[in-house]
């Protein structure tokens, strides 16, 4: 590869632009970013595309068709696809230490030097040229997904929307939003929807940026965006996922929640909205609750089979609390209601207190939280013991009084299942502890508990069987003579080009015995209980993700991006 420093000089010193022009354009791509070809044209310096012909042969650089069998997702998650696209730089492949970059743009070696710090990479970078050609068809399976073509839809769109509803009183705001949204703004909400349920994505965000519109669907825990409306759209359209959703069109101060049940294709889609008030805007995600992805049966949830057999016996003790941790997004409900659809026979009474209740189970009482009036989750917990239940689901366990009622009605014969914010399963106990409760409840009550996180799951289309390298021998501890099936991802059709289709667990299961309910009543450290636990035979996450790469369900980067490898 040539030099960048040499090319910028090359370019100076064949007069294309001078040493002043090109170090006033890098301080105003810096200040504002956006391509260098964009602010050389702002600027007055270059026109057109007739320098690319030019630059080329006196550079010395030949562009090469791209070749690549599989994106680099890893790196393609820390370059936005907006960014891949505005300067015209995409990540192809990492050598060693260094990210190389790909460009169909030569101005872009001018800018070389400052990729670190617009990227915010700190290993080293290399930029190759390719091909115009080459290059956007790259971009298309760099950044996933085959786009969704709005733009007939588009067309039909009334340009002098304005975006704006100013009426004053609700009456004249729903009447005025209704005759404003018309036909096309509804289809193009409801289109929306559609094609990110199509593509098992698990949530919509619509973000009003300085100079655009964004759409992004998330899939597989991983955001891509998709083809934006204009941005004169942006009030309509947000306007009518506020309507349906049964928000309030005049307030755009405060944030706001709703939730939208649709009906699309003869398939029930039900969607929960929160917006946001933004400098450039309301912003709105909407959360799709997939019903089918609720309700797994056990063996589909990803565990090993002695994990199902250890989790399966928690689930059979008739009284004691049972906890799931994990962040936001970990697959903690679809555990839980997994779990209760497991319990729901005739002759169990089962009972939870949610906020919100995303999915309505047939034979079970739910109940959702409602702060505005004072229905809290200790308040209902309370209530629930009067209504004589065998199993109580608490959605989250926050408050020292909603832990101390769920461990009371634990240690009184009911079994109880919650959520808790912690890092790994063993640091459960001590949790409730800081929460304020009495260790002897603690230790008394809790029969176990379970961390867990999500991981990509290889597309199995297109996985392809690979041979470990040595540091992978390392780090997965693979004996000498050990069959193991590691596969790397590749990208087709059916995986939209990303090589993973779909996730699955990797899980951390507690289970007490007399040994541990001893150092939870003297308040022992989490991390002792956790050596204790292992010597008991407890496999931590990494542990159950590390066999989970032996197998070729995913990846030791996918593993090790969620959790640590011990």
């Amino acid at each position: 590869m040539v030099s960048p420093k040499k090319i910028t000089q090359i370019i100076i010193d064949i007069g294309f632009l001078s040493q002043k022009q090109v170090d006033r354009a890098i301080n105003e791509q810096l200040s504002r970013p956006r391509s260098i070809k964009r602010v050389l044209q702002e600027l007055g310096y270059i026109t057109g595309d007739e320098f690319q012909f030019s630059l080329l042969p006196q550079l010395g650089i030949i562009p090469t068709p791209i070749s690549v069998s599989a994106v680099p997702t890893g790196l393609v998650e820390k370059i936005p696809a907006e960014f891949a696209r505005e300067h015209h730089i995409a990540p192809l492949k990492t050598e060693g230490d260094t990210a190389v970059l790909v460009t169909d743009e030569a101005l872009n070696y001018l800018i070389f030097d400052n990729l670190p710090t617009l990227l915010n990479i700190q290993s080293p970078l290399q930029l190759d040229i390719t091909t115009t050609e080459s290059f956007e068809n790259y971009l298309k399976l760099a950044y996933s997904i085959d786009k969704q073509d709005f733009t007939p839809l588009l067309a039909k769109m009334d340009k002098g929307y304005s975006g704006e509803l100013t009426s004053e009183s609700a009456g004249a705001m729903l009447e005025e939003a209704e005759e404003s949204l018309q036909a096309p703004v509804t289809q193009l909400a409801t289109a929306i929807i559609a094609d990110a349920s199509r593509r098992r994505s698990s949530d919509i965000h619509l973000e009003p940026l300085e100079e655009r519109f964004r759409v992004r669907y998330r899939i597989d825990g991983v955001l891509h965006e998709m083809v934006s409306p204009p941005r004169n759209l942006q009030g309509p359209l947000i306007a009518r996922f506020k309507l349906m959703g049964g928000m309030d069109l005049a307030e755009k101060r405060h944030p706001q929640d709703g939730r939208i049940m649709i009906n699309i294709a003869g398939r029930p889609i039900d969607l929960r909205v929160s917006s946001l008030p933004g400098i450039y805007g309301e912003s709105v995600v909407m959360r799709i609750l997939d019903k089918t992805s609720m309700l797994l049966s056990m063996d589909k949830l990803g565990f090993l089979s002695d994990d199902q057999k250890k989790w399966e016996e928690l689930l059979r003790y008739s009284g004691g609390i049972v906890l799931v941790t994990g962040p936001t997004g970990s697959g903690k409900t679809t555990t839980l209601y997994t779990s209760l659809s497991a319990l729901n026979t005739t002759d169990r009474k089962i009972m939870t207190v949610e906020e919100p209740v995303e999915y309505q189970i047939e034979g079970i009482n739910q109940t959702q939280v409602r702060p505005e009036i004072q229905l809290s989750f200790s308040t209902v917990l309370r209530s629930f013991l009067r209504q004589a239940p065998d199993v109580i689901l608490v959605g989250e366990i926050r408050d020292f009084e909603t832990a101390d009622i769920a461990l009371r009605a634990a240690l009184t014969g009911h079994l109880v299942f919650s959520t808790l914010h912690t890092n790994d399963a063993t640091s459960a106990p001590t949790r409730l502890v800081d929460l304020g409760t009495e260790p002897f409840l603690v230790a008394s009550s809790l029969q176990g508990a379970m961390a867990q996180r999500l991981v990509r799951v290889l597309c199995p289309a297109c996985k392809t069987p690979d041979e470990p390298t040595e540091e992978e021998i390392q780090q997965l501890r693979i004996k000498p003579g050990e069959e193991v099936k590691i596969c790397r991802p590749n990208g087709c059709p059916e995986c939209n080009h990303s090589g993973f289709r779909g996730r699955r667990g990797i899980y951390e299961i507690f289970t007490m015995n007399d040994e541990l309910r001893q150092m939870v009543l003297r308040k022992e450290a989490s991390s002792k209980l956790r050596t204790v636990a292992r010597s008991y035979g407890m496999r931590t996450m990494g542990e159950d993700g590390i066999i989970k790469v032996k197998m070729g369900i995913t990846t030791l980067d996918e593993v090790r991006s969620i959790t640590s490898v011990e």
